[in-house]
């Protein structure tokens, strides 16, 4: 069995070599570390971690003279060690991410080239460099800083899969306070005894611009680039000069170089980026756009990540940003803005100011659902806003937002649960409440026999009162046929800034619920807006939360609690938990879930905070054997209202149209049916 000896030089890390520690522990088989002149307990912490641990090894101590030199010493020290077919090259301030379904023993095996390289960095910003080299006495370490690995000829070198395993770079090591000073005075030193090199003059110019002295980086930039040589880095010195004269005040200087760098090598985009992000905030959407053209052309022909210290945000998400700001103003060739926005939304890695900024902007693009609508059933939309009209209720009360299902025994019969509330959604956006906020449901039945539809019953929905306080009601009641009968759930306010779910049956002939609150484990002080689902198993299910995708069962609470009212309390237990794109954090359940062909079919509803909220919706779908995510739609709009909400629709089979019940800012209840179709076009995944 191939063996890998884990191999460094340290320096005062007790704060973070725990850390690495812990994280190769899965891979090596044994160590051999340098110590160049810790005084804390650095050696104490390696000895006893890996003591406990069973891997062997050993510390050798050598003064610090500079990396090239110690990392050799390193190096030649693992020379006939037993369990070191294979050296991993880390620092102490690093983090080994192992792909948690890779076969190690297989990957050992597998090892027969002479160097690995590994991508280190972060997600956003990272490079390849040699991490796992063949135990070979002919190796060695080049460069006083900066320091690269020396192979022999004919050295067989092989990128190891990002997927694989990835080094996060974190940079808190012990021996970085003075970093930038000590690189500098090390690579002046070899200038002194190697002018000219090219790798050392980079390097200077780097620690130059990373310590603020930016005409000595330009100047030592512009040496770089007269030697010439490898692309990556004069490439990257044009584009560090452009960033040292935007440092400093100077943006014509920069934007020339920024430019020089594209004519140079017009692969890397991170330039250009540079430029249309300058004019975007100077507000010259047209020039912004001219180069966003240039720069999606050459993302377009280009697909590598392997550029010297890729800034690979602006290649995944930050370009498109810029995109979706800038078309805005100026998008002659009509971009679909929307394509970009849900771009940006859909990748995990855009921090969460800036994907705020994109929900934000949206009302400016979001589809209009209304759009796509049929209107071939207006009448019929006036029928079922007519639910509860006839009813004894306060004028006080208007319609909002209905439930609606299918009768499980007769699908020609739709049932609709209709909100009425006595609150009102100022033009701020907030609420002005009476002394109670109250709901009152009516549950309908609706004959659709017939082209024209017609009210068969209606009655107000009786509860169990004994928990009205505050709140009065059941708020945001979702309905589901399963197995011949009627379920829901509900949002049960207990006081102020406390609420739980409500879930149970309603009882169809007595129009009654026979119901229990839910507690869960974790529980928040707010729980609402969970979802019922059947699955292809016929199993009912409910799903708690969206990132992860949290799916679980209803079950009688096993340590048989009561409230404080003497009802007995019901549990959610979580059954699984599926990943999902990180922005399905915004999401919250709207629907239950209705099984359409292998597909279990949701609407969720994500808001943004800004000086009021702004509702949109999704389409999202599960496979409906194995629950996972399996497709979700563009972002929408039913109307363009600022609130909107919907709490059901139905599929129908024979039309393939879905039927949609929505309210407007609370006060208003719509309708509307949209063909399969139609809504299929929204999905992008």
């Amino acid at each position: 069995m191939t063996k890998i000896c884990l191999n460094m030089i340290v320096k005062n890390e007790s704060k973070v070599i725990e850390r690495l520690m812990n994280s190769v522990l899965p891979i090596i088989d044994s160590y051999c570390i340098c110590d160049t002149g810790s005084t804390d307990n650095t050696v104490e912490l390696i000895e006893t971690f890996f003591e406990k641990n069973n891997i062997p090894g050993r510390i050798v101590r050598e003064p610090f003279q500079d990396f090239g030199y110690n990392r050799t010493f390193a190096l030649n020290s693992c020379i006939g060690l037993p369990n070191a077919d294979y050296l991993l090259l880390l620092d102490a301030d690093m983090k080994l991410r192992i792909d948690p379904n890779l076969k190690i023993d297989e990957f050992k095996e597998s090892l027969k080239n002479d160097a690995y390289y590994i991508f280190q960095g972060s997600d956003l910003f990272f490079y390849k460099n040699v991490r796992i080299l063949r135990n070979d006495p002919e190796y060695s370490y080049w460069g006083v800083t900066h320091e690269f690995v020396k192979t022999t000829e004919g050295s067989t070198y092989i990128e190891v899969d990002k997927s694989t395993l990835f080094i996060d770079d974190i940079g808190d090591g012990g021996a970085k306070a003075d970093k930038f000073e000590r690189d500098v005075r090390l690579l002046l030193k070899g200038l002194e005894e190697n002018p000219g090199n090219d790798r050392y003059t980079f390097y200077l110019a780097n620690s130059y611009r990373d310590a603020g002295q930016f005409e000595n980086a330009i100047k030592y930039y512009e040496e770089r680039i007269k030697i010439g040589g490898w692309r990556e880095e004069v490439w990257h010195s044009y584009y560090s000069i452009g960033k040292c004269y935007e440092s400093m005040g100077d943006m014509p200087t920069a934007i020339s170089y920024w430019m020089d760098a594209y004519q140079f090598f017009p692969d890397r985009i991170e330039n250009l980026y540079k430029i249309v992000n300058h004019y975007r905030c100077i507000g010259k959407p047209i020039l912004a756009y001219s180069f966003y053209e240039l720069a999606s052309f050459q993302l377009s022909k280009s697909k590598s990540d392997d550029h010297l210290f890729l800034e690979k945000e602006i290649y995944d998400f930050k370009l498109d940003y810029e995109f979706t700001i800038v078309s805005y103003y100026y998008n002659p060739k009509n971009l679909d803005i929307v394509h970009y926005c849900m771009k940006v939304l859909s990748n995990n890695n855009p921090p969460i100011e800036l994907k705020n900024n994109i929900l934000s902007n949206y009302k400016f693009y979001s589809p209009r659902l209304k759009g796509f609508s049929n209107e071939n059933n207006l009448n019929n939309f006036k029928v079922l806003q007519d639910i509860g009209k006839s009813l004894d209720i306060n004028s006080d009360f208007v319609s909002s937002t209905p439930s609606i299902c299918l009768d499980p025994n007769d699908k020609s019969k739709l049932i609709v649960n209709l909100r009425y509330v006595n609150y009102k959604i100022g033009d701020k956006g907030e609420y002005i409440n009476k002394e109670h906020i109250t709901t009152k449901n009516v549950l309908s039945y609706v004959n659709m026999t017939k082209n024209d539809w017609k009210i068969e019953s209606q009655a107000e929905l009786k509860y169990n009162e004994s928990y009205d306080d505050l709140y009065v009601g059941l708020e945001d009641v979702r309905i589901m046929p399963y197995n011949a009968k009627l379920y829901f759930n509900a949002n049960r306010g207990l006081g102020h800034g406390n609420m739980v779910v409500e879930h149970g049956k309603i009882n169809i002939k007595s129009r009654s619920t026979l119901s229990h609150l839910i507690e869960t484990d974790n529980q928040n002080k707010v729980e609402k807006n969970w979802v019922l689902f059947t699955n292809a198993e016929r199993e009912l299910k409910i799903i708690y939360g969206w990132n992860p995708l949290r799916i679980g069962n209803v079950i009688d609470h096993p340590e048989h609690k009561i409230d404080d009212k003497k009802n007995p309390l019901m549990k959610m237990v979580v059954t699984h938990e599926i990943k999902t794109p990180r922005f399905f954090s915004y999401l919250r359940g709207s629907t239950n879930g209705q099984i359409i062909g292998d597909e279990i079919w949701f609407i969720c509803h994500l808001v943004s905070y800004e000086d009021r909220r702004y509702y949109y919706h999704i389409f999202v779908t599960l496979d409906s054997k194995t629950m996972e995510l399996k497709r979700y739609s563009r972002i929408f709009t039913f109307e363009g209202e600022k609130v909107e909400y919907t709490l059901g629709f139905v599929y129908r089979e024979n039309t393939e149209e879905f039927l949609i019940g929505y309210s407007l800012m609370d006060r208003e209840t719509k309708y509307m049916t949209i063909s399969k179709d139609k809504i299929e076009e929204l999905f992008i995944l």
